[in-house]
């Protein structure tokens, strides 16, 4: 290898390249993400130490406009290797996409998916500027998941709107963002005593989590002072088995329903 080979190897010019495809673009919580990454080298030989596949998104903050990025789940690919002059490498990929994974929705002024998706693929070549490479995919949520939504929907609430945000302080979890989902009640007997009903579904592997927070109707004189210091908030969790959730839908709406008219 010459010494301007080196030089242009060092500072990432002719370096090799990398290019991620996956098999489906549309994947759901809980199922295997798979696909190749394909390595092609450049005007020299390089040694390419690892590949790093991170599945990323993005979450806000309450309460302002700022948005941070996050990693989901990191999947090394390969043992180093030498990636010869023009030369192209296939590695196949396989790994789970976690229960946690934040679901997609189409924004319907952008159409792009709120929040983003995508994995990042990382190369680390030494001496060398890592090339990375960027592909969006969307998250569907895992069948525990729609049937939580689903037995909310059937006590009489209407789904308003989706968002990943900040972990609030009193759900409980070592992750720095969760998805927030707002209901509103649009028919029964919760219409006219509830404004709004926020759920957190943490998800795992035999049970799950739902965080709430049950916001209620306020009347009357103090009705703006309770609104002011959320005076007319409750906020709790509820643990459920997968297998009851999966098997017993109406038991899920039922607990719901039990919930919130003890809170009335």
């Amino acid at each position: 290898m010459s010494m301007f080979n080196k030089v242009i190897a060092s500072i990432g010019i002719g370096s090799a390249t990398v290019d991620t495809k996956v098999k489906r673009a549309y994947i759901q919580q809980g199922e295997m993400l798979e696909g190749v990454v394909e390595v092609k080298g450049g005007n020299t030989d390089q040694r390419i130490e690892s590949i790093d596949l991170k599945l990323m998104t993005m979450y806000g903050h309450e309460g302002g406009d700022r948005l941070s990025p996050a990693v989901v789940e990191v999947h090394q690919l390969n043992e180093p290797f030498t990636i010869s002059k023009g030369e192209k490498k296939h590695i196949p990929f396989s790994f789970k996409v976690p229960l946690h994974t934040p679901i997609t929705m189409i924004h319907p002024e952008t159409q792009k998916n709120v929040p983003p998706i995508w994995i990042e693929t990382g190369v680390d070549i030494k001496n060398a500027v890592d090339p990375k490479d960027r592909d969006y995919v969307s998250v569907d949520p895992s069948t525990v998941h729609e049937n939580i939504v689903d037995a909310i929907k059937v006590i009489g609430f209407k789904f308003k709107q989706m968002e990943s945000q900040n972990t609030p302080a009193w759900v409980k979890t070592s992750r720095p963002f969760v998805q927030q989902y707002e209901f509103t009640p649009s028919f029964g007997k919760y219409s006219r005593k509830l404004d709004e009903l926020e759920v957190y579904i943490l998800q795992g592997d035999h049970k799950t989590t739902v965080y709430f927070e049950i916001d209620k109707r306020s009347k009357g004189s103090m009705a703006v002072l309770k609104e002011k210091f959320n005076l007319d908030e409750h906020r709790g969790s509820v643990t459920l088995d997968n297998q009851e959730i999966l098997l017993k839908r109406s038991r899920v709406s039922d607990t719901f329903e039990e919930i919130i008219d003890e809170v009335l």
